[in-house]
């Protein structure tokens, strides 16, 4: 009886304990979620921090007053990797909408749905016409390769505005399919706040390309111009010796001078620079240019003077007038021969065009593509220490430099290149200089000019920066003369060979920071570790990988499965 009494007391104790226990479990879990109304907060335990946003673009977001809505042309059946790149599409509004979520809005639209052959053929054309970019996505199987057209694209809209976005940029260097499209998710957040904060700009800064001492025309600078003046409003302005003709603007462009600057422009520049002006200087340091190679097989490169070396040098750099060649350059079509009275062209790398990356460098150049340069000068670092001198990018290991005056000839293409020969690495040629600059024209004027009110001369800056860049070409896009007009095509992108360049994001992440806007570009050079599979290995163990991918789980249940009878069978648990 006693017994019985006992069983029976710890038999409601345990009950009373369980209870206790339930009821103890749902007041946190009431309190857990009382707490999370009240104070946000989000744990991410990536590595990289993959779903963490970063502070300016939780910052812009909380600003967002108005619905801003997304509607992306990326769904249906997909790809697997197209359906990787929507999921994380939808993954990062998602992350978005944890910090606005009246204002952040989104749908997936499958373009083909509910559509004729006609019907589809003209959508495609109105979204071609809204500035997207459709992707060709081919399949290739044992006897057949399936192609078909995707849209990795979006347009957002606010209020009256719309812009459209491309998540891949197509024609680039890198042509897997893979690559490219993780390249697209390690910028997706770039690629979907950079719309918003464009979309609430209520007033662009002014920028200006200078003109006047044979920079490059309007025509070699329209699809950076263009690019350009969706964040910023972008002329073009002579100095012509006017004290005020720079003064309303943030940032100016020199782009491939090639006349020699009047001592008063001059003084204008760098007046405009002590009162915290930004620069971005793309000046060679030689004269010569392709043109004369196209008669000819031979042409000479000389330096090139045009009064500017000085306030460089007072300013900290050194643009020297040689040539750095580099093994790892860009391939230009040299005719080899006819056939049937048509030429035929081969393409060489052309040791005088560097192509030339710094992926892990500044944010300014990281994760960019190889960058296109033609006849690009060495540039050194001198002068006072207080300005901060960052090298953002420079030749590969396998370099040299080229004195002029030298000649440069096509029949060097016959000839095998040599290490030995490129003997020099890490050439200098673009530098970020930031700091308190001082005047190059201290002690240089008389005191009638310094003291002018008017004038206003200060011989020590406030805190400013400036880029410079050896060479004038790098911003110039390439164009055809058609039908009587002149077609431009996309800065960076060679007609040659197809191959897409990264000088238009250089030159935009120039612009940006130069203007303050660096906050875009830590945003846009945030680097994730997509860890891919490698095909080959996967191809040589195909078989091994499917059974092992079929069996193992099953062993593994089995496994568990006999564990937990043999700890039954013997009371251990």
């Amino acid at each position: 009886m006693v017994i019985k009494m006992k069983k029976k007391n710890n038999s409601t104790s345990s009950k009373k304990k369980n209870i206790t226990n339930f009821i103890i479990s749902v007041v946190i879990i009431i309190l857990i979620n009382i707490i999370g109304l009240r104070f946000f907060f989000r744990l991410d335990l990536t590595q990289e921090k993959r779903y963490t946003l970063s502070k300016n673009t939780i910052s812009l977001l909380k600003q967002v007053d108005d619905i801003v809505y997304f509607r992306i042309y990326l769904d249906g059946n997909l790809p697997a990797a197209y359906t990787k790149l929507r999921n994380s599409i939808r993954e990062t509004l998602d992350n978005f909408r944890a910090y606005n979520k009246s204002n952040i809005q989104y749908e997936f639209i499958d373009p083909t749905s509910n559509k004729d052959k006609r019907t589809i053929n003209d959508y495609y054309n109105e979204l071609v016409e809204k500035g997207l970019q459709p992707a060709i996505d081919r399949q290739t199987g044992s006897s057949s390769t399936e192609q078909r057209i995707l849209w990795p694209c979006a347009l957002a809209t606010y209020k009256n505005k719309e812009i459209p976005i491309n998540f891949i940029q197509a024609g680039g260097q890198q042509a897997d399919k893979d690559v490219l499209i993780n390249q697209s998710i390690e910028v997706l957040e770039f690629n979907l706040i950079d719309p918003i904060r464009r979309l609430m700009t209520k007033q662009k800064l002014p920028i200006a390309f200078i003109e006047g001492h044979g920079e490059s025309n309007s025509m070699k600078t329209q699809d950076i111009s263009k690019s350009l003046s969706e964040y910023y409003t972008v002329e073009r302005v002579r100095i012509d010796q006017q004290l005020n003709a720079i003064s309303k603007y943030k940032t100016i462009i020199i782009a491939g001078p090639d006349s020699v600057f009047l001592e008063k422009d001059k003084f204008i520049i760098d007046q405009f620079l002590m009162k915290g002006g930004r620069i971005l200087w793309l000046v060679d340091g030689t004269r010569t240019n392709m043109d004369s190679l196209q008669s000819q097989s031979e042409t000479v490169a000389i330096a090139k003077e045009i009064n500017l070396e000085d306030m460089l040098f007072k300013y900290g750099v050194r643009i020297n007038n040689d040539l750095v060649l580099d093994l790892i350059s860009c391939p230009i079509p040299v005719k080899t021969g006819e056939i049937g009275g048509k030429p035929q062209f081969d393409f060489f790398s052309w040791y005088y065009f560097p192509s030339i990356a710094n992926i892990k460098g500044h944010p300014i150049v990281k994760n960019l593509n190889a960058i296109r340069f033609e006849f690009v000068s060495s540039i050194d670092t001198v002068g006072s220490k207080d300005i901060r001198k960052t090298i953002l990018l420079s030749s590969s290991p396998n370099s040299r430099i080229l004195n002029t005056p030298a000649i440069i000839s096509l029949s060097t293409l016959k000839n095998e290149p040599s290490k030995q020969y490129f003997n020099k690495s890490n050439i200098p040629v673009a530098v970020l200089l930031e700091g308190k600059f001082s005047s190059v024209f201290t002690n240089r004027i008389p005191p009638e000019i310094s003291e002018n009110k008017e004038i206003g001369f200060s011989e020590n800056g406030v805190e400013s920066k400036m880029i410079v860049v050896a060479d004038g070409d790098i911003i110039n896009n390439q164009f055809i003369y058609r039908n009587g007009n002149y077609y431009t095509y996309p800065l960076g992108y060679d007609r040659y060979t197809g191959l897409n360049f990264g000088n238009k994001e250089f030159i935009l992440n120039c612009v940006n920071y130069l203007t303050d806007e660096a906050n875009l570009l830590d945003i846009r050079s945030r680097e994730l570790k997509i860890r891919l599979l490698d095909k080959s290995i996967i191809a040589a163990n195909y078989t091994y990988i499917q059974w092992v991918n079929v069996l193992l789980p099953v062993l593994i249940v089995v496994v568990i499965g006999i564990i937990l009878f043999i700890l039954r069978k013997f009371n251990i648990y």
